[in-house]
């Protein structure tokens, strides 16, 4: 087979791999928005109908006047963008530290911050919530940004210290020589470099912010965010699931991370490559 011909057909090849892919992943997103713009009475009908013969934003329109979803989102807002500038401030600072200063002890607890995030949040619970609740941070604003920042701590210390290790630190020793301190060395030399895993990092955060679905139901009862919107939607029967209505939740919690996705898909692989892979 001439070389050319091996071209098209790998071509080809990826191509239909590609809309496979493509097609299971994207099918059950079509399924769900269908669902959602479709009349109850309609979503079992058979034969099935994956086009609704009568769209309606009727879901849309209940579940923001009956479960005032827009109090969710705003209480969503609030706690996702506190805890990402935290964790991202606090773990650039950190992981400035770690790499341009080196030390048994420096290794051990940098170690142990990242090997926390094998810990599943189930185990540590119990006695966080014992700890919230002294210092009186059960079901506040305070005490959920605290736990959403800790959890993101890990990841975003691990992306950002493989990412800082692959700056030379010849740049900070010129900046040295010309009597920059710490701080200016951080903010004016390192930061500008960071920018594609600082995105990164605040893309994926916010994405495992939207769909955090233990730490609010564990640790509030009245602050009701996003991803337990699903768990207050209102049944006619014990036996009987709204699935037009769950499917409308899934929708808009689905909604601005498809949208960060598509914007920064670019940010997201280069800062993903940069700093989860070293040479």
């Amino acid at each position: 087979m001439k070389p050319k011909n091996k071209r098209i057909l790998a071509s080809v090849f990826k191509w239909i791999l590609i809309l496979i892919v493509a097609f299971i992943i994207l099918l059950p997103l079509l399924w769900i928005f269908t669902s959602s713009i479709s009349p109850a009475d309609e979503l079992f009908s058979s034969p099935i109908h994956y086009i609704p013969k009568h769209p309606t934003l009727d879901n849309y329109i209940r579940i923001f006047t009956q479960m005032n979803l827009g109090e969710k989102i705003l209480n969503t807002a609030i706690i996702t963008v506190c805890s990402l500038i935290l964790s991202t401030v606090i773990c650039l600072m950190s992981a400035y530290a770690f790499t341009r200063y080196s030390g048994k002890g420096l290794t051990l607890v940098y170690a142990a911050i990242v090997a926390s995030a094998l810990i599943p949040g189930i185990v540590t619970a119990r006695p966080l919530y014992d700890l919230m609740k002294q210092f009186g941070l059960i079901d506040t604003f305070p005490g959920l940004v605290i736990m959403y920042t800790s959890a993101l701590i890990p990841f975003t210390m691990l992306i950002l210290g493989n990412f800082l290790s692959e700056i030379p630190v010849s740049m900070d020793e010129a900046a040295e020589i010309d009597g920059a301190n710490m701080f200016q060395k951080l903010f004016y030399i390192t930061l500008p470099l960071m920018k594609p895993a600082i995105a990164t990092i605040l893309i994926i955060n916010f994405i495992n912010c939207l769909n955090d679905l233990f730490t609010p139901l564990f640790f509030a009862q009245k602050i009701e965010v996003l991803s337990v919107a699903i768990t207050t939607i209102p049944r006619e029967t014990s036996y009987s699931m709204p699935w037009d209505l769950i499917s409308t939740v899934g929708c808009v919690i689905l909604l601005p991370i498809v949208i960060f996705v598509l914007i920064f898909e670019k940010q997201i692989m280069e800062g993903v490559m940069a700093g989860g892979v070293k040479q």
